[in-house]
């Protein structure tokens, strides 16, 4: 399959690239809605991050759509386990707290990918970090959960730093991305 062959307007890297644009958005809400225990806000966030990786990954351009497949699926696995997540586990804190995470964390997946797509085609160094943090990130959240320590100013402190540090990568990155030229392929 060639380039030719496959119809992707400019109408739909706009969107692609907007859908990082809200993105970035939520995340920013999240991180200074975090620093500042601000748990209305910090929701609103993720909402919004969600809706931009779904956006971006709906319009994302891959040749191989198992790549894609994989993307989206984590995405809206995401998503859904979230909002079953804020509905249906009551019952139990840590129960929710976790799914929760874990929802996030099938959300990063899929937004790893996003980044490391650009990465590989685009020498986006940020997106290889990124792509890479995730991982860390959620397994480290999971264990403050497990361990009730969520609530312990230096562990808040520790996890203020590293978002205020995963926002500046993710608007490095749309910098890039929002100066790249519209249509451009994949150099690699």
């Amino acid at each position: 399959m060639s380039q030719d062959d496959v119809y992707y307007p400019k109408s739909y890297d706009i969107t692609y690239r907007i859908g990082y644009v809200i993105g970035f958005i939520g995340i920013l809400i999240f991180v200074f809605s975090y620093i500042f225990n601000s748990l209305n806000y910090i929701l609103l966030g993720l909402a919004i991050f969600e809706t931009g990786t779904l956006l971006s990954g709906i319009f994302l351009l891959v040749w191989k759509k198992e790549v894609k497949i994989f993307i989206l699926s984590c995405i809206i696995a995401g998503i859904l386990l979230s909002a079953v997540s804020f509905y249906f586990f009551n019952f139990n804190a840590l129960f929710k707290d976790i799914s929760i995470i874990i929802s996030i964390g099938l959300v990063l997946a899929g937004l790893g990918g996003l980044y490391g797509k650009e990465a590989h085609c685009f020498h986006f160094y940020e997106g290889w970090i990124l792509l890479w943090s995730f991982p860390i990130l959620i397994l480290l959240n999971l264990i403050v959960f497990i361990l009730n320590i969520q609530f312990n100013s230096a562990v808040h402190l520790i996890f203020s730093i590293i978002y205020f540090f995963i926002m500046l990568l993710a608007l490095s990155f749309l910098i890039k991305k929002i100066k790249q030229p519209l249509m451009q392929y994949c150099q690699n």
